[in-house]
């Protein structure tokens, strides 16, 4: 996961790598770019978990959300203004970071929720 600042909220909290699909990707195809991008790291197996639309109200924004079932170190990220720490985050910890709001980004909430759910997944 990547420690990350944003300025709307001017608050930092943890996220899963994301970002926007180029012309012709796929989700999944994105999803390995981007964390490639802003991890330095290559995703194993990349393959859809969940689509939302988490502002449907306000946005036609979907969301796709990949899982990987490892990634190997390709050297440093190429997207160097992405985030200020890169860290492997055993699942056992996430339920407590949400807890206490070190995850709030509603796309890493979203993936990481489904996967904390679904007990075949782990």
């Amino acid at each position: 996961m990547m420690w990350r600042h944003r300025f709307i909220t001017n608050a930092w909290a943890w996220e899963l790598p994301m970002g926007l699909a180029e012309e012709g990707e796929t989700p999944a195809e994105a999803a390995a770019r981007e964390v490639l991008e802003e991890t330095g790291r290559r995703p194993c197996s990349v393959k859809p978990l969940i689509c939302a639309e988490p502002a449907n109200g306000i946005t036609d924004s979907q969301h796709h959300v990949c899982r990987a079932d490892g990634a190997t170190y390709e050297g440093p990220p190429t997207e160097k203004n992405e985030s200020d720490r890169i860290e492997w985050i055993p699942l056992s910890d996430v339920r407590g970071m949400i807890d206490r709001r070190e995850i709030v980004s509603s796309g890493s909430l979203i993936g990481l929720l489904y996967v904390l759910m679904d007990k075949s997944i782990r």
